[in-house]
């Protein structure tokens, strides 16, 4: 059954789809902080190759150097599993963007068809959307608490230098 057309049914549509749009902003604030964190995060990846590079062509005997280069060496890992944590949440948040586009279109089209069983499917969308949006918020969270951790331990590291 097609559903008719008027100013009113119009207005409660677009007021329906608002709700997936307002999240799609939110989505939209998250990503913009987790590309500045993805890029610093790669910047700092590329910073320490250059100089674990420069410390090796140095081939110095020197204790500093030597505590250096093995400091750079187990802040890798480190590094590249906070950027894999960004990339996942990068990536969520696109899907969750994605979702709640299609939820907005979905949304439009139950309104026209009338149809219930879609109406659940349009509810189920929404969810899964501001679902997967959580888990990207998530990976995100993760990635901040090691990096917390992760500067910690170069601080320990570093004040336990000035004591030799």
């Amino acid at each position: 059954m097609i559903f008719e057309m008027n100013a009113e049914s119009v207005a409660r549509t677009i007021q329906l789809i608002i709700a997936p749009a307002v999240l799609m902003s939110v989505c939209t604030l998250v990503q913009n902080g987790i590309l500045a964190r993805y890029t610093s995060v790669g910047d700092r990846m590329r910073k320490i190759d250059q100089e674990r590079l420069e410390f090796l062509q140095k081939s110095t005997t020197e204790t500093y150097w030597k505590e250096r280069l093995n400091l750079l060496d187990q802040q890798v890992p480190v590094f590249v599993r906070r950027h894999g944590l960004l990339q996942k949440a990068s990536l969520s948040i696109y899907i969750a963007l994605l979702t709640l586009l299609l939820c907005m279109f979905a949304i439009a089209l139950t309104v026209i068809l009338n149809s219930n069983w879609m109406a659940i499917a349009v509810l189920a969308l929404f969810l899964i959307g501001a679902g997967v949006l959580v888990t990207g918020v998530f990976f995100c969270a993760l990635e901040v608490r090691i990096s917390h951790i992760a500067i910690c331990y170069e601080l320990r590291r570093l004040s336990m230098w000035e004591e030799i």
